[in-house]
């Protein structure tokens, strides 16, 4: 039994929960292996992602690379326009 489901147990021994909380609680709290068993997915699909996140940040690099010289033809065309940004 681990501390957590003890501390549960001695507040009922004292009187500070009733026992029907105290089942509640236990009832929400998460088991070992479960946690084990989500703490495994979570850590096997953050790799999937971080295997995939350098070809997307190279795909946007090169995105904003090729987008770049529109990007200064539109701003110059505008301030040509405007008179200039103020």
């Amino acid at each position: 039994m681990n501390n957590d489901r003890r501390a549960i147990l001695s507040l009922v021994a004292m009187g500070r929960i009733t026992p029907r909380e105290a089942e509640r609680l236990l009832a929400m709290w998460p088991d070992g292996e479960d946690a084990l068993a989500r703490l495994a997915l979570s850590l096997a699909f953050a790799w999937l992602l971080l295997s995939h996140l350098g070809d997307w940040i190279a795909r946007v690099a090169h995105t904003l690379a090729a987008a770049a010289p529109l990007a200064h033809h539109a701003l110059a065309s505008v301030t040509h326009w405007f008179g200039g940004l103020s």
